[in-house]
């Protein structure tokens, strides 16, 4: 693909928020497996009740309490990600400057009023992406967003290309 010289774009409210969306809905794997054990603990229980002659309710409730108050938690930090993002956005002057993302040979930078970052695609710890955003990171906490709206497919698609010829072959996995 050729690729021009310069492809600007900005990050809005709505990038940063998807990106935080995104995130979230990834770390879930801890929630997810404790959702998956509770059914085969609940039958373990009901087993042991009946085997030991006790009501079955009696190894039921807590199992019911921790699905109850995981989910709660869950819903609780899912819905605080959008106040949270905002202010984020808000607070940080350099997410709102339009961005010049150029391609180099090993690499891209991104250039912007505030300064200019540079990597490389073997320094990139893993990418991701949704609807709304491709994301690369350089570390596990701290992402650069690509707005989809903003960019042709041609970008994305030469953006994923390049990070799995790096050896991230897959999204959110984390290079070794």
């Amino acid at each position: 693909m050729n690729l021009p010289g310069e492809i600007t774009f900005s990050i809005t409210e709505g990038d940063h928020y998807a990106l935080y969306k995104l995130m979230f809905h990834r770390s879930l794997k801890v929630p997810k497996l404790a959702l998956m054990l509770a059914v085969p603990l609940a039958a373990l229980s009901i087993l042991f009740n009946v085997l030991l002659e006790r009501p079955l309710l009696d190894g039921l409730i807590p199992i019911f309490v921790g699905i109850a108050v995981g989910s709660a938690t869950v819903g609780i930090l899912f819905a605080s990600l959008k106040p949270r993002a905002r202010k984020i956005y808000q607070e940080s002057a350099s997410l709102k400057e339009e961005m010049a993302l150029v391609y180099e040979d090993n690499g891209f930078r991104i250039e912007q009023p505030s300064g200019l970052w540079r990597v490389q695609w073997q320094q990139l710890a893993r990418w991701d992406e949704n609807s709304a955003i491709f994301a690369v990171f350089p570390n596990r906490a701290m992402a650069i967003i690509i707005p989809k709206q903003q960019v042709s497919e041609g970008v994305i698609n030469f953006m994923r290309n390049q990070m799995m010829q790096s050896g991230l072959e897959r999204p959110w996995r984390l290079r070794k």
